[in-house]
């Protein structure tokens, strides 16, 4: 029996110093019917020349050239769209696989066909037994809650396939069929939150995501930040961060719980404004600002997307957060943010 075919899709972005050594951890896996697609950004670093020099006679993998950054989001899509696998496999350009991370996904897929998104297991590629991520729920605040703390010593404590909300795309797998009824990754998103709300949309259609613990893949950390300016990684995480969220929010909550919970993720946002308005960060608060305005700018586009998700779930919201919702207070989050800032202000990360 010949093993379906698995696309997997990396989107790179000036990363030619990580790029091969991803690539050639994949050409090391051990499952046997697989092709690579790598969607470049518009990379100015060289990155294509070395993916021409490198990789130009393997005819399993296959070079789809943007002219300008659009975005992993836009990316992705048009990564999917170059492909023909049955399973499409999403990874960061800045990752390595263990060489059984396909052939341990699929046993997911071949045995529930309930499974739409599988996450793997992603840790430190720096230091292996440590955790990058292993899964996200939705809080009471409309935030997410990551299961694995950020380095967190892997002891096997999630070592189990439990049901998750969603997948990050430095190591996710989805099913082709999965993936274009939702309609792919929504590409206003441009970057963050973008797989969140594909799994959400995934969920509400009637697909399950869940942790794949042994399919094992590792991971830098803040890549992005280190080969983007400061000033548009401020608007990056501040401006897109605001208004994914936001997004997310008001196109896949039911009508009770996107009054309860939308309402206080938004007055939470304009706190963070407030509060960094009388610290002085004004370009932070603007961007969140904006963030917010932008949602309110485009409320006729958001409306038809949420009509559209609303029409055809076939999950509660009742019946999913009994899998995915989990409680979290303000005060845990104003910690974690204050936390942040302090680990931010110290030298070594000016």
């Amino acid at each position: 029996m010949i093993n379906r075919l698995v696309s997997i899709i990396i989107v790179n972005y000036n990363g030619k110093k990580y790029l091969k050594s991803c690539i050639d951890s994949i050409l090391k896996n051990n499952y046997d019917n697989w092709e690579v697609v790598i969607v470049d950004n518009g990379s100015k670093d060289g990155s294509l020349e070395m993916i021409n020099d490198e990789w130009g006679n393997i005819s399993n993998l296959h070079l789809v050239k943007l002219n300008e950054n659009k975005g992993p989001a836009y990316a992705r899509n048009a990564g999917a769209k170059a492909s023909r696998g049955e399973i499409i496999s999403f990874l960061d350009n800045d990752t390595e696989v263990e060489q059984g991370w396909i052939t341990k996904a699929m046993k997911y897929f071949k045995s529930d066909l309930s499974v739409g998104i599988l996450q793997c297991k992603l840790l430190m590629l720096e230091d292996k037994k440590q955790y990058d991520y292993a899964g996200e729920y939705l809080s009471s605040l409309g935030f997410l809650i990551h299961r694995a703390h950020y380095r967190e010593e892997d002891r096997g404590q999630y070592d189990n396939p439990v049901e998750i909300l969603a997948a990050k795309s430095a190591g996710m797998f989805i099913r082709r069929d999965v993936f274009e009824k939702i309609g792919g990754f929504d590409e206003d998103y441009f970057i963050f939150v973008e797989e969140t709300d594909l799994g959400w949309r995934s969920w509400l259609a009637g697909y399950r995501a869940i942790f794949a613990y042994d399919s094992i893949v590792f991971h830098h950390f803040s890549v992005t930040k280190k080969i983007v300016d400061p000033k548009f990684n401020n608007h990056l995480v501040r401006f897109h961060g605001t208004k994914n969220y936001i997004l997310t929010l008001y196109k896949n909550l039911s009508f009770k719980n996107l009054i309860i919970i939308l309402l206080k993720n938004i007055f939470l946002w304009m706190g963070l404004a407030g509060y960094l308005i009388l610290r002085g960060n004004f370009s932070s608060s603007g961007n969140i600002l904006k963030g917010i305005g932008w949602n309110i700018v485009n409320f006729p586009r958001n409306y038809r997307k949420r009509k559209k998700i609303q029409k055809n779930r076939i999950i509660s919201d009742k019946k999913l957060f009994e899998k995915i919702y989990r409680k979290r207070s303000v005060l845990s989050y104003v910690r974690q943010f204050l936390g942040a800032q302090k680990q931010l202000a110290t030298p070594e990360n000016q």
